[in-house]
């Protein structure tokens, strides 16, 4: 009577032990699926923000090349100013130079 007394206690102690241990893999099961979840979301997140940078790398490279055309046109209309203006310099002085002799 008192072996099968500690054998049923055995029994219902590794019972006890197995629902135990398979508690804790469904709260590990679980916990994986959570961070599973979470890294999908922060993979949307990382691509979306990926994405935007690529717009704004884009945006950013069109923005340049218009700044550096309107930077060569800036310095064309200087020369184009100082070579207009040395030849009004020059057309007063033949005048002068015309008037005086």
């Amino acid at each position: 009577k008192n072996t099968m007394v500690n054998n049923s206690e055995r029994l219902e102690r590794s019972s006890r032990r197995l629902e135990d241990g398979y508690r804790m893999a469904l709260e590990t099961e679980e916990i994986g699926q959570n961070v599973l979840n979470n890294l999908a979301q922060d993979r949307e997140k990382i691509n979306s923000a990926r994405n935007r940078l690529n717009n704004v790398d884009s945006s950013l490279t069109q923005s340049s090349r218009l700044l550096n055309n309107m930077y060569r046109r800036v310095i064309q209309n200087k020369v184009l100013m100082f070579v207009i203006g040395a030849i009004i310099v020059f057309i007063i002085i033949l005048a002068l130079y015309g008037m005086l002799k």
